[in-house]
């Protein structure tokens, strides 16, 4: 088994474990004490997960299959577990303090780790995949992060709120360029201009908005900002954020945008 299967194995692992026993905690936090039963599975899923994280530092050539296919038969179980959730709260029978549309991108999250998990068991590096395919994923998380951020924020904190809501803003502008430029690919060409741009542009305001979620964790961290906002989901918001710029410096190597 080559280095570099173990390599990309235990990197998307240790990036995938955390954000998704992040989810677990946040749904957990979120749902109402009287959702006794999925409280309970929102617990048993952070457990698993942490558990899981804990063990991917010791991945080698005799378990990283099986780890991976271990692993994807719990994330299956956690996609149908948020579905679930989302199903019951788009019918109004389920308490939870997370939005459907803030669901929904963990389901996208989620299913972005199916899509490596899919590589990895086969004992395969998962392929290095085009900006657009990255640009369509964390856009409009970080669309969502940011609205997120603007939703929580106390109303004397006024110019937080702006920032935010102009970071929403944009990102959703860029979400639907990436939507259009996505379309263009089916000329068959892969590198064009326009797209070395809009990598460069995103590059840029992500970045802005890395430097923008530390801030506000430190602010949290000595209670300097009036929110509901926490340093934890900050902490994962840029990490979120990290990874999809690693992910777009990839590609734009392999493509040459």
């Amino acid at each position: 088994m080559k280095m570099n299967y173990l390599k990309s194995a235990v990197f998307e692992h240790q990036f995938w474990l955390r954000v998704l026993g992040d989810h677990a905690r946040f749904i957990n936090d979120s749902l109402y004490p009287s959702e006794m039963e999925d409280i309970e599975k929102a617990k048993m899923f952070r457990t698993q997960y942490d558990q899981l994280l804990a063990q991917s530092s010791a991945i080698d050539t005799s378990n990283a299959i099986s780890f991976s296919i271990m692993v994807e038969d719990l994330t299956r179980q956690f996609r149908e577990f948020k579905l679930s959730i989302i199903e019951r709260q788009l019918t109004g029978q389920i308490g939870i303090h997370l939005t459907p549309t803030f669901l929904n991108h963990m389901v996208n999250e989620l299913e972005e780790y199916l899509l490596i998990l899919s590589y990895l068991k086969q004992g395969e590096v998962p392929p290095i995949f085009h900006e657009l395919h990255h640009h369509l994923l964390w856009l409009l998380d970080a669309s969502g992060h940011a609205g997120a951020i603007n939703d929580e924020m106390d109303g004397v904190e006024q110019r937080l709120k702006e920032k935010s809501h102009t970071f929403t803003e944009h990102f959703n502008q860029f979400y639907l360029k990436a939507v259009e430029l996505t379309g263009y690919l089916r000329s068959n060409i892969n590198a064009f201009p326009a797209l070395k741009r809009f990598n460069n542009n995103v590059e840029v305001e992500i970045g802005l908005f890395n430097t923008f979620l530390h801030e506000l964790e430190e602010m949290e961290l000595s209670a300097e900002v009036l929110s509901t906002f926490t340093a934890s989901m900050a902490d994962h918001m840029a990490r979120e954020e990290q990874y999809y710029l690693m992910k777009v410096a990839q590609s734009k190597h392999a493509t040459g945008n």
